[in-house]
């Protein structure tokens, strides 16, 4: 069975005006024809028999593709927002609404259609009693992904001039940190590095570590990050356990301790209360590593 988000090589079995026939893994489907590149740009339209790799839009027969490049990346980020949502249970009423354009502005960015996917389903809570996500328009400034960026922007900027040194993966370009995430208790920040010209479904993970100046930069997305630690298959130093994605670690060595629970020079976070953390049914279930996300 095809599965959402999911890349095909696919068959082209007719055309026709409004789009294409296509056939993929035993599975018929379509290409409406603005999913195809020659909507766009100056290339070759659909013809019978070509094979063409393709992203499942919707997995519903018949199911529709879409051969966009900008489409495939996409799907590529939303990978990963299943398998989570399967492992974590998203709260039963989902996320807050956002206003995206709003926060975007706010930022100067377009975000990353995981993360938005990840608020919509889950909203801002906490992963595997250890994994923040920050949320666009919480009341709470502490968990406001836009009040963290200028926060962090600014608790960054005070390091730099006390002498603190870049890591490696913002030597290059001109890198800006916008952050999505911390890990609980520690003070570790997740951040996208983000740079000109670098769409946000090709943006990655760096994550500094509370109490000094080591950052781990992970070649993935941000829906995958939390995905590999509610799983225990990342060998971040904010996850409880560790077998594989063994990030790429660069600073300066160790030294006192500068930052709280919240991170180096920011506002002390509450400690998330024992009563607001979601348990398993009966004694059943999830494991620690599998509890829902608590709802601020």
């Amino acid at each position: 069975m095809l599965a959402d988000h999911q890349e095909y090589d696919v068959v082209v079995t007719a055309v026709a005006p409004v789009g294409t026939a296509v056939h993929a893994d035993g599975h018929d489907g379509f290409i409406d024809r603005t999913k195809h590149p020659s909507w766009w740009l100056d290339t070759p339209r659909a013809a019978v028999g070509d094979v063409m790799r393709a992203v499942v839009l919707d997995a519903r027969t018949p199911s529709r593709f879409s051969a966009l490049p900008s489409d495939i990346r996409t799907a590529r980020g939303l990978r990963h927002t299943g398998p989570l949502a399967r492992l974590c249970p998203p709260p039963s009423g989902g996320g807050r609404t956002v206003r995206w354009a709003a926060a975007e502005e706010a930022l100067g960015i377009a975000l990353p259609a995981d993360y938005k996917q990840l608020v919509r389903t889950h909203g801002g809570g906490l992963f595997a009693r250890v994994l923040h996500l920050l949320e666009p328009g919480c009341p709470d400034a502490t968990y406001d992904v836009v009040a963290q960026t200028a926060e962090r922007e600014e608790i960054l900027a005070e390091l730099r001039a006390g002498g603190e040194e870049k890591p490696s993966e913002l030597l290059e370009g001109d890198a800006r940190l916008v952050p999505w995430g911390y890990a609980e208790g520690a003070g570790h920040f997740l951040y996208w590095p983000v740079r000109p010209g670098v769409e946000p479904e090709e943006w990655t993970v760096i994550l500094n570590e509370g109490r000094g100046p080591l950052w781990e930069a992970y070649p993935m997305s941000c829906s995958q990050f939390p995905h590999e630690v509610v799983a225990g298959t990342t060998t971040s130093f904010c996850s409880p356990t560790s077998t594989t994605s063994s990030p790429r670690r660069t600073g300066l060595g160790s030294h006192p301790t500068r930052r709280s629970s919240v991170g180096r020079g920011g506002r002390q976070r509450q400690p998330v209360a024992a009563s607001d953390e979601p348990s398993a049914a009966s004694g059943e279930g999830p494991s620690p590593l599998e509890l829902p996300t608590t709802r601020r």
